[in-house]
């Protein structure tokens, strides 16, 4: 009787706050588990397929969208948390709103993007029958702390796995692949492209974790692709990247394909998503589908018509105006967004940088002088830079030290009006990109659904 009646007020809550327009994609979970603390617990544990948990510093909405496509692709239902709610009351959220009539979810499997902080309760309470580990970054100094902190919360949900669950790890990311250390059941996903030269060489890019996770000495590179992401191997104690079993060989970025082996087999796999952090998440949620035994002949069809989720390189048209929405939330993510910007080859660009300092978003933004705007900046083709939210004069400040002229920046502090200004004031041939953090990116979001141009992030 108490969970039945946590369910259903959860529901209502969930009903009103859509109703009112608040959104409150976490509420209902709230109310859920103040009536029943054990509700995600007793909700997941009919699931016959259990619990995928993935979670990590950047992509993990990217990579868990890439594999819920995946695994709904033969028509079984899962229970996915698309609208992002990745706290252990979001996560709750999701469960209990599962169904519309029913107390429990007729599907098999939940697939649940999760906060690295939330990781050690949401272990806990669903003892996943797999964990997915995109990466670690340094993000958001004043909640998460050092590398060191999230590693520890992520290996503290591990414990909690599932006796026969498989681990799935980045084997170019080494904080991420020690994880798999002692492990019996680990899928090791990364790349093996080709580059004219390695980031090591070029010294343009932050590094994050430059040392050996079991000895401590510096790491040396083979290649790497961008902050701390390759093929290492330390000098002192002989670890190095483990073979990866998912491998992306091959990206070629006209095409929009990506080739994948695995063993002797090569699979093409559609992606019309630009940057090569997608590409470690696309092959990130092949890994973690096939845990689930998906057919890799399957995966080219199963990705035709995959759209990016909300304000991950999301693309929209207002008044024929083409916009692409790219979060940033800490160094190394708003460098690789600006390098996939770099990459895309339209004639006239301008770009809108929504900078909030909310809990949500991190409260210290000094992250952003070490985001690598002196290097990039030039090569952009950005030809008009528009700041905006709470801290648009940190970031107006920030572009003038990186050199950008003062003619070319302007600020205006609320973002749907700079928005709006932007689309009023270029030519439909300008392609404008917006990078905000978390909370602007719903306020700007609400305001483009308001407006008719997007659905609401819960609409997928």
């Amino acid at each position: 009787m108490r969970l039945w009646v946590a369910v259903w007020a959860a529901r209502l809550v969930g009903l009103v706050s859509r109703i009112s327009g608040r959104g409150g994609s976490s509420l209902p979970g709230m109310v859920a588990r103040r009536i029943d603390p054990l509700v995600l617990s007793k909700l997941v544990s009919r699931l016959s397929k259990g619990v995928i948990l993935l979670t990590g510093t950047n992509g993990k909405t990217t990579t868990a969208a890439l594999a819920a496509s995946l695994l709904q692709c033969d028509g079984h239902p899962i229970v996915h948390n698309q609208a992002g709610a990745n706290l252990i009351v979001g996560l709750t959220s999701t469960m209990v709103q599962a169904e519309k009539w029913r107390v429990y979810p007729r599907a098999a499997l939940a697939l649940l993007e999760t906060d690295e902080a939330s990781m050690p309760r949401a272990g806990q309470e669903t003892h996943p029958r797999a964990i997915v580990v995109t990466n670690f970054f340094r993000d958001q100094l004043d909640r998460y702390g050092e590398l060191s902190t999230t590693v520890g919360m992520v290996r503290k949900a591990i414990s909690q796995m599932a006796s026969d669950g498989w681990l799935v790890l980045n084997a170019d990311d080494p904080q991420v692949a020690f994880l798999g250390q002692d492990q019996q059941h680990v899928i090791y996903f990364g790349l093996d492209l080709p580059v004219n030269a390695t980031l090591e060489e070029t010294g343009d890019d932050v590094v994050d974790a430059r040392f050996c996770p079991r000895c401590g000495q510096a790491l040396r590179y083979r290649q790497r692709y961008y902050a701390h992401l390759g093929d290492y191997s330390c000098p002192n104690c002989g670890w190095s990247r483990p073979i990866p079993h998912w491998t992306a060989t091959l990206w070629d970025k006209q095409s929009h394909i990506v080739t994948v082996r695995h063993g002797n087999d090569l699979m093409e796999l559609p992606m019309n998503m630009p940057g090569i952090y997608n590409v470690y998440n696309l092959v990130g949620a092949v890994a973690a589908a096939m845990t689930q035994g998906l057919p890799a002949h399957e995966m080219g069809r199963c990705l035709e018509h995959f759209e990016p989720a909300f304000g991950r390189m999301e693309q929209v048209m207002i008044r024929d105006h083409q916009i692409w929405l790219a979060l940033v939330k800490n160094p190394v993510g708003f460098t690789q967004v600006l390098e996939a910007v770099g990459d895309w080859p339209e004639s006239s660009k301008w770009a809108l940088i929504a900078i909030n300092d909310r809990y949500a978003d991190g409260q210290d933004v000094s992250w952003l002088w070490d985001v690598d705007f002196e290097t990039l900046g030039p090569r952009l083709g950005i030809d008009q830079w528009w700041v905006s939210g709470m801290r648009a004069y940190d970031m107006a400040l920030r572009l003038k030290y990186a050199g950008i002229p003062d003619e070319k920046v302007h600020v205006v502090e609320n973002p749907n009006i700079a928005l709006d200004m932007m689309v009023d004031q270029s030519t439909r041939t300008v392609t404008i990109y917006v990078m905000p953090t978390y909370t602007a990116l719903l306020d700007l979001r609400q305001h483009l659904t308001q407006k008719g141009y997007t659905r609401h992030f819960r609409e997928g």
